[in-house]
């Protein structure tokens, strides 16, 4: 995520510290606080704010959704996929997959999770009216309705696709696709606050949370459903506190004194604990950082790429990667970092930074730039550099679940949106983003680009039985949107999950899964 100011609410750390921010880049060593007993302390950036998987959106609540509900594929250590709730599968042909469901798992109540529980579960997802969740189900299971048969004497389970989504098994690794049992289902309500007891499939439960604030997971005594990991060592903790981070600093404090065990970087504080053998860390690209041009019906950038390319001549990525990243992000020129498989390097398809050239179609417009709040050092060299090109800028910056709504599905409220898209997310799903159809229809074009060509790219891409056929559509599709300058292209992040001694976590296939974090000693 983006450097930011300290939020307005001063949170409590796990341990109860109140410590000052304060600089300082040199290596440090833990002190002997907070020696493990059980518990990790661990933080995110942002509260979560619901808890049923089908409908998180921001990142908060896809990663406590992996603590509570497990998934039937979970990603490789190195690549690939291995089991989750599914012990093996295969693809019967492009429109329909069969998942034998392992035996041994159940739900939070004592309820065994058989084939029948799973497709339950997936049709609350599929068949939602919820905005949020048929954004995901779309990113799971791409256009149209799946259906699911199950058969709980063979112990199968049959998906069947409306077309052909060649991505459908990245898909059910999300955490949106987590499987919620029959207590879950029965209460939506309860489901979405957390307080149903019997809704948990995966090896923790939520028993204590204060919204805006922290939440508390502890460890279900007859959960023994752990994917077969090779590389993750030690013990699950019996309890996880999660906290939310204040700001960058105060969280190398709290790791640096005990009072949190488990933490996230993306700025030089990185740096204070990566020369020091007192700490492990893994590192992962995160987000990819693009500014999407509303072109919606009415929209200030609908047929007019002159406009949009002038967007992209007044932002300099350099310019954001300082101020938002500490210049720690990487360079981005297509839709995802060059990390994902089938991406192209579009720099050449990119304008130049030029503001003179900006200020000739930016002069006298009023642009409302919309992004999310708590991302200010970013959202202030954007205003500002938007205004050197003649532009009056007016912000918006609604907290993460606002931001999204109003992204989505509100365009008449916004003319740029500063978006991240996460990088474990599908190269699809990320395409799907700026072609095809706009949410109000189904789909997932936020800009509301007007791409024909790119979005049967895309569908070509998915009906692909091979990779060499898939990449090379994908590829197309992403040369058009840079071509067409549907969007504009910023800076990757780069997270450091730094764990002190007696602790480690896990990322996998470039994905943080928060179920993989470890008492070591």
């Amino acid at each position: 995520m983006i450097v930011r100011k300290t939020l307005a609410v001063a949170l409590a750390s796990a341990a109860g510290l109140a410590l000052s921010a304060c600089g300082g880049t040199s290596p440090l060593t833990p002190s002997s606080g907070g020696t493990a007993t059980g518990t990790i302390n661990t933080e995110l950036w942002y509260a979560p704010t619901g808890f049923d998987p089908s409908r998180a959106s921001a990142d908060a609540d896809k990663d406590v959704a992996r603590l509570g509900f497990d998934t039937l594929l979970r990603r490789g250590e190195k690549s690939g996929y291995i089991g989750g709730l599914a012990s093996s599968w295969k693809a019967v042909s492009n429109t329909e997959y069969t998942f034998d469901i392992r035996d041994d798992a159940t739900c939070s109540d004592g309820t065994t999770i058989t084939p029948s529980i799973v497709a339950a579960s997936l049709k609350h997802l599929a068949t939602s009216k919820n905005s949020s969740a048929q954004t995901n189900k779309i990113a799971i299971f791409g256009a149209g309705t799946p259906t699911f048969t199950a058969d709980d004497q063979s112990g199968t389970l049959t998906v069947k696709l409306s077309e052909p989504y060649s991505e459908v098994l990245q898909g059910l690794t999300d955490a949106t696709s987590g499987i919620i049992c029959p207590a879950g289902l029965k209460d939506p309500s309860g489901l979405e606050k957390g307080t149903v007891d019997g809704a948990w499939s995966g090896p923790y439960t939520l028993t204590k949370f204060k919204a805006g604030v922290s939440a508390t997971y502890t460890l279900r005594d007859d959960y023994d459903a752990w994917p077969a990991w090779t590389d993750v060592t030690g013990t699950p903790a019996k309890t996880i506190n999660v906290t939310v981070s204040t700001d960058s600093n105060t969280s190398a404090n709290l790791l640096a004194s005990g009072g949190i065990d488990i933490t996230r970087f993306y700025d030089s504080n990185a740096e204070r604990f990566t020369k020091s053998d007192a700490y492990s860390y893994v590192t992962m690209p995160s987000s990819a950082y693009t500014l999407i041009l509303n072109e919606n019906a009415g929209g200030m950038f609908a047929d007019d790429q002159a406009l949009r390319t002038a967007v992209a001549q007044a932002i300099d990525p350099s310019g954001f990667n300082a101020a938002g990243l500490d210049g720690l992000g990487t360079a981005l020129t297509t839709v995802d970092p060059s990390t994902v498989s089938c991406t192209i390097d579009g720099s050449s398809l990119l304008p130049q930074v030029d503001v003179d050239a900006a200020k000739q179609e930016l002069s006298g417009k009023t642009i409302r730039l919309l992004a999310m709040s708590n991302w200010d050092a970013a959202i202030d060299y954007l205003a500002a550099a938007l205004r050197a090109a003649g532009a009056t800028v007016k912000v918006s910056t609604p907290d993460a679940s606002e931001w999204q709504t109003e992204m989505r599905t509100e365009p008449d409220k916004w003319d740029i949106a500063l978006n991240a898209t996460t990088v474990s997310d599908p190269l699809s799903e990320t395409i799907a983003t700026y072609v095809g159809p706009t949410v109000d229809k189904g789909g997932r074009n936020i800009g509301g680009a007007d791409n024909a060509k790119g979005y049967r790219d895309l569908q070509a891409a998915l009906r692909a039985t091979d990779e060499t056929t898939q990449c090379a559509d994908f590829e197309a599709a992403q040369k058009t949107i840079l071509t067409r300058m549907d969007m504009v292209p910023l800076i990757t992040d780069t997270h450091y999950v730094i764990a002190r001694k007696g602790f480690a976590s896990t990322v996998f296939s470039g994905y943080w899964d928060m179920s993989s974090m470890r008492i070591t000693s």
